[in-house]
């Protein structure tokens, strides 16, 4: 077993250095294979001396394809192995980097140290508490996911040598010798010594075990799974967003195939028509995110990032960013309700956020802050449906928004683990998708600065609780609700306490405002109405005070904001 004082010491070049001798000696072995043919029996010669030089032949032959081949197996051993220790000097870099930024320390044992901090305020003791023994588990998975890392390389290496110096690469006794080519046993050699990338965690480990699996890994071992099995890569919470969004833009023409294929063969043999309309939604669910995810052109949309794809369960489910949420000093991640489907309004919903972006930065622009945002549309959830009698049970006993939190809880645990340092993070959350995001919330640990949700009907999924904003476990005063006039989800629904207190009369709950109002800058902003129009901007350009609102919190600007009445 690697200890971590012995993994961080680990440097690849040496191995780098060896692969350029390895690699001159393999070249001139392999510039004999014209000479080997030539070595054949005179024509003419025959009987017993003919026989035993024939064999001798042979047998040089052999040994010539054995040896190119124990060559290009350490050749190719050394090479994999000085790639993949890159990935375990990565993973060991960031655990110490968020270690040490973050007061702690990693032993040479690979024990996590807390060494604490101090002039927490009261009442946020117990929130860092939590936070730091999060912090604490997140360093004891990469460490662990570093050592898994590098006793895999240590073990496959010393199994390659082992080959290599009992002899047992190939077997050439049963090659044609009169074709012999010492550059095709090379080869054969070579693929024999192939290192294996480390295969992923569990499909439900932790966000930050996801996070070390990947960082130990090398760019060239990323690269591989992102092409091969992108399906262990894009839906994979934890995982760096832009190699997400490749890996799932690979699956997405993958899908593509397979359901086309699938609804040709349902057609051509009258096939169960349910079973028709669901293969037809996915496809048109799937021609829709390659809508979103290319500019009218055809071209790849390069500031959009596919974060999931999922086409299983009863509807499709999809996650798309606006901006780079790998590097963004500001993210969001938006939750819609009811009706919401990917391949009916998440387009729209996706514009509105790019349009959050856009006031969000034209704030800090505006100030002298060159900041990026990075917004996210998350359908990740199976939203209530009016046409879905399931759906809409779901909606009644909480089902979906249950499973739905937990799922953006991960989700959101996912984007801080996957960034050597957190982003300042929004959740928004509208309709039934602030229940979603106040579920998320309970749960601790998602790395979320600032919670905003509209068209609130409640953010519990309990009946008749009395809860108050602290249990959603965000910095006090860091949550609010906005309820625009004439929104029945937000005025009445919260009355039957069906989901929880009700968000505008929930303590510690800012309340924002939706009315037409003017911006601290003088600018005039125009009124939401109804459930639909809080990231409202009118045809003249004016946002919504709403939309302000939203955006001003997203940029880490609440002093901007407008109160409600």
């Amino acid at each position: 077993m690697v200890t971590w004082a012995e993994a961080t010491r680990w440097n690849p070049a040496a191995l780098q250095n060896a692969v350029g001798a390895i690699n001159a000696a393999y070249n001139k072995l392999v510039a004999c294979s014209d000479d080997l043919r030539d070595i054949n029996t005179p024509d003419g010669w025959h009987g017993n001396a003919a026989s035993a030089a024939t064999g001798e032949v042979n047998q040089i032959i052999d040994g010539l394809e054995e040896y190119a081949a124990d060559i290009a197996a350490l050749r190719r051993a050394a090479a994999d192995t000085s790639d993949a220790i890159s990935g375990v000097q990565n993973g060991a870099k960031e655990a110490e980097a968020i270690a040490a930024s973050n007061h702690f320390t990693i032993a040479a044992d690979g024990a996590v140290i807390d060494n604490g901090v101090t002039g927490v305020p009261a009442e946020q003791q117990q929130l860092v508490a939590e936070e730091r023994t999060r912090l604490a588990e997140e360093l004891k998975d990469r460490v662990e996911e570093v050592l898994r890392q590098a006793t895999d390389i240590d073990n496959e290496l010393c199994a390659v040598l082992d080959k290599i110096q009992s002899g047992h690469v190939i077997d050439a006794t049963s090659n044609d010798n009169e074709n012999t080519s010492l550059a095709a046993a090379g080869n054969s050699g070579a693929a024999n010594a192939a290192l294996s990338i480390l295969a992923p965690p569990p499909v439900d480990a932790d966000p930050s075990m996801n996070a070390a699996w990947w960082a130990a890994l090398s760019d060239g071992q990323r690269q591989r799974l992102i092409a091969e099995h992108p399906d262990w890569v894009g839906n994979r919470d934890g995982v760096k967003a832009a190699d997400r969004s490749t890996a799932n833009l690979n699956l997405l023409d993958q899908e593509k195939r397979t359901f086309t294929a699938d609804l040709d063969r349902l057609k051509r043999t009258n096939g169960d028509t349910d079973e028709i309309v669901r293969v037809e939604e996915r496809l048109k669910a799937l021609d829709s995110i390659t809508g979103m995810m290319h500019n009218p052109d055809g071209s790849l949309n390069t500031n959009r990032q596919l974060m999931s794809l999922d086409m299983t369960g009863d509807h499709p489910k999809a996650a798309i960013a606006n901006g780079n949420v790998d590097t963004a000093q500001h993210v969001a991640v938006f939750t819609p309700g009811m009706n919401s489907t990917v391949e009916g309004n998440m387009n729209g919903y996706v514009n509105d956020m790019q349009g959050v972006r856009h006031s969000a930065e034209d704030m800090l622009r505006r100030a002298g802050d060159m900041s990026n945002v990075a917004t996210v549309t998350w359908i990740g959830y199976e939203p209530s449906s009016f046409d879905d009698s399931n759906s809409l049970v779901g909606l009644i006993t909480g089902e979906n928004a249950d499973v739905g939190g937990d799922k953006l809880a991960k989700f959101d645990q996912g984007i801080n683990a996957s960034r050597p340092t957190d982003p300042h993070f929004t959740a928004l959350g509208h309709s039934q998708g602030s229940i979603v995001t106040g579920v998320s919330l309970t749960h601790g640990g998602t790395g979320v600065d600032d919670a905003v949700v509209f068209g609130s009907p409640g953010v519990a999924d309990h009946f008749g609780i009395d809860n108050t904003a602290a249990d959603l476990k965000v910095p006090e005063g860091h949550t609010y609700n906005i309820k625009a006039d004439g929104d029945p989800v937000a005025q009445w629904v919260p009355e039957t306490w069906r989901y929880g207190r009700a968000p505008y009369a929930m303590d510690g709950m800012t309340q924002l405002s939706a009315d037409a109002a003017t911006g601290p800058d003088g600018t005039p902003l125009a009124a939401s109405h109804g459930h639909s129009e809080y990231t409202r901007t009118t045809p003249e350009g004016v946002d919504s005070t709403s939309k302000h609102n939203i955006a001003a919190i997203v940029a880490g600007k609440p002093q901007l904001t407008v109160p409600a009445h």
